[in-house]
C-alpha cells in the first residue's frame, strides 16, 4: 500500500516536471493554481511512505530547518499587522492620513496580499523539496527522475533554437526580455544534468566485469549527454547570456572536481582549502562592483538590463529598509518610481535584486549563506558517496549556477525554473547518502 502511494506521488512528479516547458509559456493563474494543488497532494502521498523513508528524510532535512522556516517566519512578519511603528511600512501611515482611519493597520508589507501568495508559493516549492527527497531514495526513481529532467530541460533548450529559424519564430517570447528568462534557466541546468547523465553512463560501464568491450548503453549517454550540453550551451548564446555561460563553466568544473577527489581519494581538508580559495577568489573578482555602492554593485551583474527597470530598481534599492517592502511586492512597488509617462517595470532586474528590496538587504546575506550551506553537504556527499555520486555532485554544480544566475537575471522568480531547481535540490539530497557513504544526520 505504502508503495503504491509512493509511485502515485512519483507519477505526479513526474507529470509536473513534464508540464514545466508549456508552463514556462502559459503562466496563469489556473496553472499556478493546479501546481500548488499537486504539490499538496504529492506531499501527503509522500508522507505516507514507510517510516524508514521518513526517518532519513527526516535526518538529510533536520539540517536545514532553520534555512526551510527563515522564509516562512519573515514572510508572515511582513504581512501581519504589527504594533510597532518603526517596522511598519511608510506607506500605511500616510495611508491612515489620507483616508482620515487612525484605526487602520499598519503592516511590513504594502501588499500583504501578494506577500501571502509568495509564502503559498514557497510552501509548494517546499513540498515538492520533500516529496522528492522521499520518492527518489529510491535508485530507479531517482534515475528516472534524472532523465526526465534532462528531456525537460533540454526541450525547453532546443525550443530556443527552433525558435531562432524564421518559419517557427515566435515559439519563446523575445530574448532579452523577462519572459525569455526562464528559458535561459533551463538551459543552463540542462547543460548540467546531461553531464550527470554521461557521469553515469561512465559509472555504470566501469562497475561492470569486462570493461573493454563498450556497450550500447555507454554509446547512448554518451551521445545523448553531449548533444544535450551542445544544445543547451548554444542556447545560452542564442540568448546573449555570456554571464550565465560563464557561470555554467563553473559548474562542470565543480562537478569534474568531484570526479578528481574521488578518483584520486583526496581527503576532506584539501577539498576544503581548495574551496575556500576558490570562495576568496569570487569574492574578490566581485568587490570591485561594489565600490560605487550596493545598489550598483547589484545592478552591474545583471544581463540584458532594460533601463526602466534599472531606473527603479536603483531608487527602490536606495530607500529600502531592512526589513524589505513585503516579498512578492516589486511590481506595486515600482509604480511609485516611475517618471511620468513611462510604462510600468513589473519585472526585476534579478533575483538577488529583488530579494533585496523584498526581502530587505539582510535577508540577502542570509539567502547566500544558505546556498553555501546547501553546496557543502551535498558536495561533501558527492565526495564521500560510493555509488552514484552524479546525483550530489549535479545538485552541488547546480546549487553555485543558481546563485550565480540569480545576480544575472530574474529567471529564478519563475515558478516552473523554481520546480526544476526544487526537483534537483530533492534529487541531490535524497542521494547525498548511501551505503558507502554512510548516514548523514
Amino acid at each position: 500500500m505504502q508503495s503504491s502511494k509512493l509511485s502515485i506521488a512519483f507519477s505526479l512528479l513526474t507529470i509536473l516536471l513534464a508540464a514545466t516547458p508549456v508552463l514556462a509559456i502559459v503562466d496563469g493563474a489556473f496553472a499556478q493554481h493546479a501546481i500548488v494543488f499537486a504539490a499538496a497532494i504529492m506531499l501527503s502521498l509522500a508522507a505516507m511512505a514507510g517510516q524508514g523513508e521518513i526517518d532519513t528524510a527526516t535526518r538529510l532535512l533536520k539540517r536545514f530547518s532553520l534555512v526551510m522556516l527563515y522564509p516562512v517566519f519573515w514572510m508572515v512578519l511582513q504581512a501581519v499587522p504589527l504594533p510597532f511603528a518603526a517596522l511598519v511600512n511608510p506607506i500605511w501611515s500616510t495611508t491612515e492620513i489620507a483616508l482620515n482611519d487612525p484605526s487602520l493597520s499598519g503592516h511590513i508589507s504594502l501588499d500583504p496580499g501578494a506577500t501571502l501568495r509568495t509564502l503559498i508559493s514557497y510552501f509548494t516549492l517546499l513540498s515538492v523539496v520533500i516529496s522528492t527527497v522521499i520518492v527518489t531514495k529510491d535508485r530507479h526513481r531517482a534515475e528516472t527522475t534524472l532523465f526526465v529532467l534532462c528531456a525537460v530541460t533540454t526541450f525547453m533548450s532546443a525550443e530556443v533554437l527552433i525558435d531562432q529559424l524564421h518559419s517557427f519564430s515566435g515559439i519563446i517570447p523575445a530574448a532579452g526580455t523577462a519572459a525569455a528568462a526562464p528559458f535561459a534557466a533551463a538551459a543552463a541546468l540542462a547543460a548540467l544534468v546531461n553531464a550527470a547523465v554521461i557521469s553515469r553512463a561512465i559509472e555504470r560501464h566501469l562497475s561492470k566485469p569486462d570493461i573493454s568491450r563498450i556497450s550500447g548503453p555507454l554509446w547512448f549517454g554518451l551521445f545523448s549527454g553531449v548533444c544535450g550540453i551542445a544544445i543547451a550551451l548554444a542556447s545560452m548564446r542564442a540568448l546573449s547570456q555570456d554571464n550565465l555561460f560563464a557561470a555554467t563553466v563553473l559548474g562542470f568544473l565543480v562537478m569534474l572536481f568531484v570526479t578528481a577527489v574521488r578518483r584520486f581519494g583526496f581527503r576532506p581538508w584539501p577539498s576544503a582549502v581548495l574551496f575556500t580559495i576558490l570562495l576568496t577568489m569570487a569574492v574578490a573578482a566581485a568587490f570591485p562592483s561594489f565600490k560605487a555602492g550596493f545598489a550598483a554593485g547589484l545592478l552591474e551583474f545583471v544581463t540584458g538590463r532594460s533601463s526602466v527597470d534599472t531606473m527603479v530598481a536603483r531608487r527602490a534599492l536606495s530607500d529600502t529598509t531592512w526589513v524589505g517592502s513585503g516579498a512578492g511586492t516589486f511590481r506595486s512597488l515600482s509604480r511609485a518610481y516611475l517618471d511620468f509617462g513611462v510604462a510600468p517595470a513589473l519585472n526585476p532586474p534579478s533575483t538577488a535584486v529583488s530579494i533585496a528590496i523584498e526581502w530587505g538587504r539582510p535577508a540577502l546575506f542570509i539567502l547566500v549563506a544558505a546556498a553555501a550551506q546547501l553546496f557543502l553537504f551535498t558536495l561533501r556527499g558527492a565526495v564521500r558517496r560510493g555509488r552514484d555520486a552524479f546525483f550530489a555532485s549535479t545538485a552541488t554544480a547546480a546549487g553555485l549556477v543558481v546563485l550565480c544566475e540569480s545576480f544575472i537575471d530574474a529567471s529564478l522568480l519563475s515558478l516552473p525554473v523554481q520546480i526544476i531547481i526544487a526537483v534537483i535540490i530533492g534529487l541531490g539530497l535524497s542521494q547525498s547518502a548511501g551505503r558507502t557513504s554512510g548516514r548523514v544526520g
